[in-house]
């Protein structure tokens, strides 16, 4: 029941899309009576969900999140008022289908799976990863019913993001083939190989290869729309099929082992060369040795070139980043069509923690500086792993938190230091980072960028490094050199500190911030 309510909120999502954007001129009919199906859908769960049978049958404090499940549906009618209002952008609308209804509704669904008694965990995990593509496929139906109804693919923001959607679909269709077993690949093979949908994935490579919007509009909007609901009404006949398919499974060795091999394959092929760096890093430490490879084996590595966009503000985030190379600013726009940058992330920091532990969407927009590697988890596994691992949950609050403490020092650093202290923070930083033997701080991305980052001008910056060139600094167009080793310490803070390697030394010339680091440390 909760499958066949989460369809029917993905459909009504969907027409929600054409609905707003034509201003009721179309999909009046259709989005009403798919707002029908939805009670209908709605009711069926509620009653179900009361029987004295059903509950004794849930698991233990299941029946608590069902209740709240089902309070949330309770709100719905207000959001289809706001819609029929015209009072909500079709962004809100969106955000709210899938954050308020879909989402949640999925992830009580996965929970269900993994609490019945004698699951198999590879089967669990395929049917995770089906339900997890089904719903991009369903976000798909709805953006680019969008997209072809306002001629949106005309944007590059919009095709960028809608080459993300399709990235995130062909990951959870890869995790789902590699985890399925024979019967279950058996089972969506007719969902998938239908020759009806090529149109569908020609018009994705189109995308993928940046071909002109004159290539890519194609359909209209309900045409679209109607292609992609047959494919996600396939989809779910699969899915029916799928859940009988876990009921009563069994942990057989041929199954274990089939997921052991899998694991090993995700290691081996994208982790082997940084696990070392990853197990160094606050969200995996002190992980078991199996649990972190099971988390690695859903994960993805990937080269982004400079200025690839990553992902805009309130888009759903569908995965966790880590930087193994290269750099990424973290920035939100302004309404004066400038950008503030809220943080340079590098190598080891980490992106959307906080929007996938809190399962929100995306608070900033992020995009590479500088070609970059960077490391990828899919959310769902990350909050499924929550549930189950202590340690990576309390993980997961410590990486909230220092991204929490590191915000409030930008802050300051912004308003209460002068430009000379905060290039000089800066510079401190990168020569923490990269250590250099000869004095050489090697400047990262352009210096138009660190000034927006340190909140200042670019004429600004640039007369601040003149300021330390009468200091003894060599400066040059993408490098500056110390006339000593300690010729920044005056810019050090507690942070910068806990990271130097002559703090705690004779040689430190901040004894009073070595104390206050170990204060902090006890």
């Amino acid at each position: 029941m909760l499958g066949d309510l989460v369809h029917q909120v993905q459909r009504e999502r969907g027409s929600a899309s054409l609905y707003i954007d034509s201003l009721g001129r179309i999909f009046s009919n259709r989005y009403k009576k798919q707002t029908e199906a939805v009670d209908i859908a709605f009711e069926a769960l509620r009653t179900f969900s009361t029987r004295i049978d059903v509950r004794d049958a849930l698991p233990v404090n299941f029946e608590a999140r069902l209740k709240i499940l089902v309070q949330k549906y309770q709100e719905l009618p207000a959001l289809r008022d706001n819609i029929h209002l015209m009072s909500t952008r079709y962004t809100q609308a969106l955000n709210t289908y899938t954050f308020g209804y879909t989402t949640p509704t999925i992830d009580a669904m996965i929970e269900l799976a993994q609490r019945a008694s004698g699951h198999n965990s590879a089967l669990v995990s395929a049917y995770s990863n089906f339900v997890q593509w089904k719903e991009k496929v369903g976000m798909e139906r709805a953006l680019g019913a969008r997209g072809f109804y306002t001629f949106s693919f005309r944007n590059q923001e919009f095709c960028d993001r809608f080459v993300a959607l399709i990235a995130e679909q062909k990951n959870y269709l890869e995790t789902f083939k590699a985890l399925a077993s024979p019967s279950q690949i058996a089972i969506t093979q007719g969902a998938i190989d239908n020759s009806e949908l090529e149109a569908l994935a020609t018009v994705n490579r189109l995308l993928e290869e940046g071909a002109p919007p004159s290539e890519i509009e194609q359909y209209d909007g309900e045409t679209w729309f109607e292609l992609l609901t047959q494919m996600i009404d396939k989809l779910r006949a699969a899915e029916i099929d799928l859940v009988k398919g876990l009921e009563g499974a069994g942990t057989g060795p041929a199954t274990a082992s089939r997921l052991e091999t899998v694991r090993k394959k995700g290691a081996d092929n994208l982790i082997t060369q940084y696990r070392p760096f990853l197990r160094s890093l606050p969200t995996f430490a002190a992980m078991d040795d199996d649990d972190l490879d099971e988390i690695l084996s859903f994960a993805q590595i990937r080269e982004y070139s400079k200025e690839k966009l990553l992902f805009l503000r309130d888009e759903p985030a569908a995965r966790l980043y880590i930087v193994l190379d290269g750099w990424v600013k973290v920035y939100n726009g302004l309404e004066s069509g400038e950008e503030a940058i809220l943080q340079m992330l590098g190598s080891g920091e980490t992106l959307l923690e906080s929007a996938v532990f809190l399962n929100v969407p995306a608070p900033v927009s992020a995009q590479v500086v500088e070609h970059a590697l960077l490391l990828s988890i899919p959310a769902p596994v990350i909050r499924q792993r929550i549930q189950s691992n202590p340690q990576l949950a309390v993980n997961m609050l410590n990486a909230v938190s220092i991204r929490s403490q590191r915000l409030v020092q930008q802050i300051e650093l912004s308003r209460l230091k002068s430009a000379q202290e905060r290039v000089g923070w800066f510079l401190l930083r990168l020569a923490l980072n990269q250590k250099p033997s000869d004095g050489i701080i090697f400047l990262p991305y352009e210096k138009s960028i660190i000034a927006s980052y340190l909140d200042m001008r670019p004429e600004t910056f640039s007369r601040t490094l003149q300021k330390f060139r009468k200091e003894g600094f060599d400066v040059s167009a993408d490098q500056v050199k110390m006339p000593d080793r300690q010729a920044l310490c005056d810019f050090c803070d507690v942070e910068l500190a806990g990271h130097c390697v002559i703090a705690k030394t004779p040689d430190c010339p901040r004894p009073d911030l070595t104390d206050m680091v170990a204060e902090a440390v006890t």
